[in-house]
Parts: structure tokens; C-alpha cells; sequence
């Protein structure tokens, strides 16, 4: 009995460095086992999520979209707060930039073109194969005269600077038909035409081809005669 009371001042003492221990060792799990993000709540977490693509945000730092400013009673024509003004409104300051009827129609306005009559007779007006002229006409001819053949594969050329022509000759029954090319500076056809120059009775000065609204440029006719016994030209119309 005297032992045991000896040695309770030692069995006390080791109890109580256990439980101290076994303090430690808990406060030891507490410290390691803590989440630090726990406290802020769920879905508070910070990290960044790699998408590919798609640069790396987060959505706490994103910044939030701020809302629109309310409209005030001058800018959408009531009370704050109220909706804008309707779709088909039209703008005061896009109202003022649409040019008004008048200046539209002034500048569509087409100005006449100036054409200038050429006799067959003109300088630059080339005849290739056995031409003749047939002068003081008493039929209607332009300046009464005209060049004429009767040989199919006869041509003529003339080179202008313009923005059409017109192939004028004369009709009749006796006359055949005459394929007509236009072609531009570089050689390229812009436009090709068999024509005929017969009709039922003699016809002075009958356009039997034209070519207009070209872009103002250097062209160059060639008609050549393919059948029916005469084939003529009696004046060209450059349109400037």
C-alpha cells in the first residue's frame, strides 16, 4: 500500500503527458487536414481552368457585364425608363445625310452626246479590194455620193476614238448582207453583227449598224461584204 501511494504522483504525471500528447497529435491532424478554401463556400475557388482555344479566366475575376444606362426623357422621346424610340425611326442626323430628290435627279441627269457625221470620203476611212465612188447622186445620199463594190470579201476600217458608231449605207433590192466587228485598242471584239441592206425599194441613209454606250476609248470598225451584188457605205456617226 505504501508503494501505491508513492507512485500516483508518477502514474499521474504519465496520464497527463498522454493526454498531452494525444492533443498534439489531434491539433497536428486539424492543422494538415484543413481546407483553406472550405470557409469561402462552394464554387468560391480561384483556380484557372485550361480550356483549348480559350484563354485562361477565371469567373471570380472576370469582371460582370455593366448594365445599360437608362434612357433619358430627351434621348428615347418619353419619361426615364420608357422604351426606345421604334425600329423604323429614322435618325435625325441619318435623315440629314440623305441628299434630297432634286440632287438625285440632277446627277442621273444624262448629258447629250456630241456626235460627229463622217462622208464616206473622210480621211482614216480605209477601203481594201476594187472600191469605185459614185458621185452628184440625185437619190438622197448623204453629200450625194457614195463608195461602193461588187465583190464579196471587199472590206472597209475605220479607227475612232469615241464611245459608239453608226454604219450608215444605203437599201435596196440588188444589195446583200456584210458581216461588222467592232474591236477595241487591244484587238478584242466587243461586238460582231451580220447585217442586211436589202429592202423592197432604194433607201438612202438607213443605219444598218450601231454600237453605243461603249467606255470612251479607241475602236475600230471593219465590215466585210459577203453576198447580194452591191455593198456600200455612204456615211459613219462617231458618238464622242
Amino acid at each position: 500500500m505504501p508503494h501505491a501511494v508513492a507512485a500516483m504522483p508518477w502514474m499521474l504525471a504519465s496520464i497527463g503527458v498522454l493526454v498531452l500528447l494525444f492533443l498534439l497529435v489531434k491539433a497536428l491532424v486539424a492543422v494538415i487536414g484543413h481546407d483553406p478554401y472550405t470557409e469561402h463556400g462552394a464554387g468560391s475557388r480561384s483556380e484557372a481552368v485550361m480550356v483549348p482555344g480559350v484563354p485562361v479566366a477565371t469567373a471570380s475575376v472576370l469582371p460582370s457585364p455593366s448594365p445599360s444606362p437608362t434612357r433619358t426623357r430627351r434621348e428615347s422621346g418619353g419619361w426615364p425608363g420608357t422604351a426606345p424610340s421604334p425600329a423604323g425611326r429614322t435618325p435625325t442626323a441619318s435623315r440629314s445625310a440623305t441628299p434630297s430628290a432634286s440632287v438625285t435627279s440632277s446627277a442621273a441627269a444624262p448629258s447629250p452626246t456630241p456626235s460627229t457625221l463622217l462622208n464616206d470620203d473622210a480621211p482614216g476611212i480605209t477601203y481594201r479590194g476594187r472600191w469605185a465612188v459614185s458621185r452628184d447622186r440625185p437619190f438622197g445620199d448623204h453629200h450625194n455620193d457614195v463608195h461602193y463594190t461588187i465583190h464579196d470579201g471587199d472590206a472597209f476600217g475605220f479607227t475612232f476614238t469615241g464611245t459608239g458608231l453608226d454604219y450608215i449605207t444605203s437599201r435596196d433590192p440588188d444589195y446583200g448582207d456584210a458581216d461588222v466587228w467592232i474591236v477595241d485598242a487591244g484587238g478584242r471584239p466587243v461586238k460582231q453583227q451580220r447585217v442586211s441592206a436589202r429592202a423592197d425599194r432604194y433607201k438612202p441613209q438607213q443605219t444598218v449598224f450601231s454600237v453605243k454606250d461603249l467606255p470612251r476609248g479607241k475602236y475600230t470598225i471593219w465590215a466585210v461584204k459577203r453576198n447580194g451584188i452591191y455593198f456600200q457605205v455612204d456615211a459613219l456617226r462617231v458618238r464622242g
